[in-house]
């Protein structure tokens, strides 16, 4: 009897594990984290980053549900005979956001998007744990990284030849939202998310780009940040590594039937790669998704940041980086930062063909950058210069070197024995709400889409500078500057994707109407005369049409498509209130209306994405080629009086591939690389810096006299008068005693000009490539990037100057690896471990020369190795 009862018991509780994998019923992508309910057991397990799961259950038949936020769930019975329940597809709920779907594909695409585009998945954010989101981006072809050894609080990024400088020239959204301070008067990025709350990474590059802007002419970023878990689940990440690098993560969330939230703290420190560079950035945000109906859905949005660094504008000479690359004397150089934002989203199904999305947006952002002042000397006049006390605190590593006459330090300016800042105070306030509409319709046999939104946008911007001349510790000073600006615009666009058979065809047509104006606040305040606030308003208005089509041929297993669109660069702060007349641009004289234009550009591309080999390999190749004109200024006071025209064409390519998958014993392949040609085709280039304030070696010197004189119908020479003025020198010829005098130097491109000149940062190759190997829960992986010289300046010097302000970037590869392993501790608690080395080899190399004649050489990070934790409860 008592053996009855026992082989009953066991009968009773045997159970069988049943597994399957959840994906998107429409790109048959992997859902991370949806929920898997055993109804009447109440068990709850989740999907994992490849979308399968595995579950327990007692034998026979057995209800099941399948949640995830954003989709239809779905329940359905199992019985544990047929344990394998193969593909289970989850259809998205009518009222789902963008914002709440990241896709788990391991493609390195979004097929949504028509044309070039470049995602970063989860898996491969988990697996570099980057100190910034740069790091990342450099893996993405037709991205170059122009390094300044921060934490890419300030990103420098250039996408298909953009210029570089605070990734101006690059649309950067955060969740869908424009980003940047200021995305038209001044969309410099000096607020970038960290990287510790990115989910994934996508950057676009095709015609579909005119569905975002202002800044839609070379590329644009989306960071998704971290979205509520299926899952109710308290999540702490914690991290240490060299130069007391320090973060902490902390945050909690779930899903609760038709609702997510979560709450989630982030706090960064890091002493930085040279000295006086430090970074300590907290950063608290909250995120609501709700499905308030069948037909409405609502999200919401807040985050915060704050930011305190000893960050500087000026790096170092050739003599000091090859001497000690971390050196930095600047120590009172402070940029504090505080930024709020908020959006808020609201769809509505009208029925089930016929939605329409509303957002409203918000930011205000503020930062103060105290720069010290300074002053290049003979590295052998240093000691005098600065004094002894400053010597002995910050120069005393000269002490018993030799140095050659060409050997410059940058130094901190001494002015009555005193060493001084300034202040570039900024403070920004955006607003705007955007209407979307889609509408699905019937054609040919096939579903259409048309797609169109309007948006309103309202910019200001307060530029401030102080001048403070009593100590580099002052922290208020005479304001020597004030400036406000004021933007306000109507755009919008319309797109149709028509849908014939394997033919796919998608016109889209942009519109951009811009309104705004500056007001010198500190020289109306001299005029006691002034009847209002309106007085002295400079004024430019502006409409621009940017048309573009893509089409693509759907094959088995991938695509074939190509686009051609016109893109623009919005005139921005000062570039934006200058004349043109006749292709020659002025600042304005009193009476004349500012008028200058976007910067435009026709950019087209061919190319291939798609899966091969029974999907063991995914992969794009693109090629493209973009001529963008009214080019007015690169890098700082390298203006073109007559407006550029450049050309930029290359070829990129990305690559997965699985090698093999056997036994769990998985080895995975990633590459990209792109090859880039640039031509400046017309223009007229005055360098303001480069005999005012660069220091010229005798490579230097003698680099520029025999350009001149092997092409002196392309350059303009003028030397001083010898009165404080400047006269045009007439010399068939020049040498080096006429090299002292020279003042100025201008340059004509195209036919009569100079006809093989590169833009600057565009490097002929930038490649990388990786190796993952993953089994059961480890994960190792080592990774390899690379890129080839590239000119730093419109003049194309090779050689580099004294003060390392101009000059081409050599070459330069880094190398990086990690280990993470992931374990289950008890029931509840999941634990990830991980160790990663950033450039392993510690290769020492010049990644910029961002502020050129001001600065000099900005060095690439060196090897930092970190190590953490990340918990899940």
């Amino acid at each position: 009897m008592t053996l009855l009862l026992i082989l009953i018991s066991i009968t009773s509780f045997a159970q069988t594990k049943v597994n399957g994998r959840v994906v998107d019923s429409e790109d048959k992508q992997p859902l991370i984290g949806a929920q898997i309910v055993v109804e009447s057991k109440g068990v709850v397990t989740v999907t994992s980053e490849s979308g399968f799961f595995e579950i327990k259950l007692p034998d026979g038949s057995n209800t099941i549900k399948i949640k995830y936020l954003g989709y239809d769930a779905k329940t359905f019975s199992v019985n544990t005979n047929t344990p394998d329940l193969g593909v289970i597809a989850l259809v998205r709920a009518s009222t789902t956001l963008d914002e709440v779907i990241v896709s788990a594909s391991p493609n390195n695409f979004k097929e949504e998007f028509k044309g070039s585009n470049f995602r970063i998945s989860p898996i491969t954010l988990k697996n570099i744990n980057p100190l910034s989101a740069e790091e990342v981006l450099r893996m993405v072809p037709g991205v170059n990284i122009l390094g300044d050894m921060g934490l890419s609080n300030r990103p420098n990024i250039s996408i298909r030849g953009s210029w570089g400088r605070r990734s101006k020239k690059v649309l950067v959204m955060e969740d869908g939202t424009p980003s940047a301070p200021a995305p038209y008067i001044a969309p410099g990025a000096y607020y970038n998310p960290v990287s510790d709350r990115l989910t994934s990474i996508e950057v676009y590059k095709g015609a579909d780009m005119l569905r975002f802007g202002p800044n839609n002419m070379y590329g644009a970023i989306n960071y998704i940040t971290a979205l509520p878990p299926q899952k109710p689940e308290l999540r702490m990440k914690l991290i240490g590594g060299q130069r007391n690098y320090q973060t902490g993560l902390l945050s909690y969330g779930g899903t609760w039937n038709n609702l997510g939230a979560l709450v989630e703290g982030v706090y960064k420190k890091f002493d930085g790669f040279t000295d006086n560079s430090s970074v300590e950035v907290l950063n608290l945000n909250a995120k609501i998704y709700a499905k308030l109906s069948d037909n409405q859905s609502l999200y919401f949005k807040v985050s915060g940041q704050s930011e305190d660094n000893q960050a500087s504008l000026s790096s170092q000479t050739p003599f000091t980086f090859d001497t000690d690359p971390t050196i930095n004397p600047l120590d009172a150089d402070q940029f504090t930062m505080r930024r709020y934002g908020v959006d808020v989203i609201h769809k509505w199904l009208l029925n089930s063909n016929l939605s329409f999305t509303s957002k409203i947006y918000a930011t205000d952002f503020e930062r103060d950058w105290w720069r010290q002042i300074t002053a290049k000397v003979k590295a052998s006049e240093v000691r005098n210069y600065v004094g002894e006390a400053i010597f002995n605190d910050r120069y005393s590593y000269l002490k018993g070197l030799d140095f050659d006459d060409e050997d410059y330090v940058i130094v901190g300016r001494v002015l009555n024995g005193r060493e001084s800042t300034t202040d570039s105070r900024w403070t920004y306030t955006v607003s705007g709400f955007k209407e979307t509409m889609n509408y699905d319709w019937q054609a040919f046999g096939e579903k259409q889409r048309l797609e169109a939104a309007i948006n309103l946008h309202r910019e200001t911007f307060k530029d401030r500078f102080l001048v403070a001349d009593r100590s580099r510790w002052a922290r208020n000073g005479t304001t020597t500057t004030d400036l406000w600006y004021k933007l306000w615009s109507f755009n919008g666009f319309i797109r149709n994707e028509f849908n014939i058979g394997k033919w796919g065809i998608t016109p889209i047509l942009r519109l951009e109407y811009v309104d705004m104006y500056r007001q010198d606040l500190l020289a109306l305040a001299q005029n006691p005369n002034i009847n209002s606030t309106e007085e002295g308003r400079v004024p430019n208005a502006y409409t621009q049409f940017l048309p573009g089509i893509t089409v693509d041929y759907r094959i088995q297993d991938g695509e074939f498509y190509g686009s051609i669109y016109q893109g623009m660069i919005a005139p921005s702060k000062v570039f934006g209130f200058l004349v043109e007349q006749d292709g020659v641009v002025t600042n304005p004289l009193a009476g004349q209306s500012i008028n200058i234009e976007p910067e435009l550009a026709w950019n087209k591309e061919i190319g291939w994405r798609g899966n091969l080999w029974d999907n063991r390999i995914d992969g794009q190749l693109t090629y493209f080629n973009n001529t963008s004109r009214n080019f007015y200024a690169g890098g700082r006071n390298e203006v073109f009086q007559e407006l550029g025209k450049f050309n930029v064409q290359g070829l990129e390519a990305a690559v997965g591939a699985e090698l093999f998958n056997i036994n769990q014993h998985r080895l995975h392949l990633l590459g990209n690389i792109n090859v880039m040609q640039s031509r400046v085709l017309e223009g007229r280039l005055v360098d303001k810096d480069l005999f005012s304030q660069v220091i010229h070696s005798t490579a230097t010197q003698n680099e520029y006299i025999d350009k001149v004189n092997a092409n002196r119908s392309a350059y303009e020479v003028y030397v001083s008068n010898g009165s404080g003025g400047e006269v045009l020198l007439t010399d068939e010829t020049i040498d080096q005693a006429g090299f002292q005098n020279i003042t100025k130097s201008v340059i004509r491109f195209g036919e009569d000009g100079l006809s093989d000149a590169e833009a600057p940062y565009t490097p002929r190759w930038n490649a990388s490539i990786g190796l993952n190997y993953d089994f059961q829960n480890l994960s190792v992986g080592v990774s390899g990037h690379f890129v080839s010289e590239q000119f730093t300046e419109f003049h194309n010097f090779s050689n580099e100057s004294a003060d390392g302000a101009i000059g081409k970037l050599p070459a330069y590869r880094s190398i990086d690896a990690y280990v993470n392993h992931d374990f289950i501790l008890g029931k509840k608690l999941n634990m990830t471990a991980f160790i990663n080395g950033k450039n392993i080899t510690n290769e020492i190399y010049r990644a910029s020369r961002l502020n050129r004649a001001t600065s000099g050489i900005f060095g690439g990070g060196f090897r930092q190795i970190i190590a953490g934790v990340n918990l899940r409860i």
